[in-house]
């Protein structure tokens, strides 16, 4: 099969987020028995480099095109692309594939893909990862992609990929009929998690005692992301500021200094309000800020954490949890999050966006290693059943095949 996937952000811009991983392992998975491309930017942080070329460059077998932006700088805060080259490279080459897969709709490289396929009949699928509604941050500038583009090119596409069913009612509101709309989750390579590292090894880098219970967060430090939420919760919870709850203080006993919040991720715009708040509290022995970590580095982070909390404002789908999961690892999310009816009980507690809710959440798991060993053999179990690439790219293939 000739496949060719379109991502305004794509490997190795990790920082971009969880959809820059998504649409690599659906590309690598894909590449093993197809024909596989992906056309992308060079936006990231910084602009990438590409000292041999810029197009057909292998990466880990996948051939990308990364077309170069006029503004990076203009990219990163609209997150529009302005590639001048790609109509007419684009034009010439989409021909060659039997089928587009666009990973989030609202970008200029998806305007120019999804138009060159209805112009030659190539069907086309939009996964938008997320984003299907205009909210949270540049509504004006969504809602009027949507009247320009973004409605024609979800309505015309052949199928849409919707990660959780409140996505699919996402879709629907924009128009999008139901028979086009196909569940479609996220997973995680398995092989990666088959090799686990050894306990302790970042614990040892960030001179956190193996006795001590570590919470850990994995995200962009971002906004949307809770984080603020999340130290309110923390100060509570290590301090027991909470002169409404009733409830037997069980960390009476344990000294606070052995309780640690770990957050590992790239700033995405909120890293000083976040330290300003860490300072405001006096939580800088509690609280470490690791900065991104990639790959063996954040298993290390995984495997050593006690519990794995995503205290989002909003998040459909998110990785980091599964790769948790996958690690072992019970989960902590507030009901912001999609996935959140099979977490709650399952694999992990589900709270409200409160930061007395989110600190009992986090205590009840901390707390009762029964109920934290539970959770986690039935998270990982769950990954091998569902939430892994191999069992989801056979989905998203068959799904191909349906309009070829």
């Amino acid at each position: 099969m000739k496949i060719l996937h379109v991502a305004h952000f794509f490997y190795p811009c990790l920082s971009a987020g969880g959809v820059v991983n998504a649409s690599y392992q659906i590309a690598s998975n894909q590449s093993k028995d197809n024909d596989v491309k992906v056309i992308s930017s060079d936006s990231c942080k910084e602009r990438l480099k590409f000292p041999k070329g810029r197009y057909d460059v292998d990466v880990d077998g996948i051939k990308v095109d990364y077309f170069r932006n006029l503004s990076n700088r203009f990219k990163l805060k609209t997150m529009l692309d302005t590639p001048l080259t790609a109509p007419f490279k684009i034009r010439k080459d989409i021909k060659d594939y039997e089928i587009v897969h666009i990973h989030e709709h609202r970008q200029t490289l998806a305007i120019i893909a999804s138009y060159f396929a209805r112009k030659n009949n190539i069907p086309y699928i939009v996964q938008a990862h997320g984003s299907v509604l205009p909210f949270f941050q540049k509504e004006g500038l969504k809602n009027l992609f949507d009247k320009v583009f973004g409605f024609k090119m979800l309505h015309n596409a052949s199928c849409v990929f919707a990660l959780t069913e409140v996505e699919k009612e996402q879709y629907l509101k924009m128009g999008v009929d139901e028979d086009k709309i196909e569940i479609v989750p996220l997973g995680i390579n398995l092989e990666e998690y088959e090799n686990l590292p050894s306990f302790g090894k970042f614990r040892s880098k960030f001179n956190i005692d193996e006795n001590d219970k570590l919470i850990l967060f994995v995200g962009r430090i971002h906004e949307i992301k809770g984080l603020d939420l999340l130290i309110d919760a923390f100060n509570d919870l290590i301090n027991q500021n909470d002169e409404e709850n009733d409830e037997e203080n069980i960390l009476e006993d344990i000294d606070s200094s052995c309780i640690k919040l770990a957050i590992v991720g790239p700033d995405d715009g909120y890293l000083v309000k976040l330290e300003e708040k860490i300072k405001e509290y006096s939580l800088e022995e509690n609280v470490i800020i690791t900065g991104p970590l990639y790959k063996e580095e954040k298993q290390e982070a995984l495997v050593d954490c006690d519990l794995f909390v995503m205290p989002s404002k909003y998040e459909s789908f998110t990785t980091s949890g599964l790769e948790a999961m996958a690690c072992s690892k019970p989960l902590v999310l507030t009901k912001n999050n999609h996935i959140h009816d099979w977490v709650d009980g399952n694999v992990g507690l589900a709270c409200e966006d409160n930061k007395d809710s989110l600190r009992q959440a986090i205590e009840k798991i901390l707390f009762d290693e029964e109920m934290s060993l539970i959770f986690a053999e039935n998270g990982k179990k769950l990954i091998k059943e569902k939430y892994n690439w191999d069992i989801i790219n056979s989905q998203i293939l068959e799904i191909y095949k349906r309009f070829l």
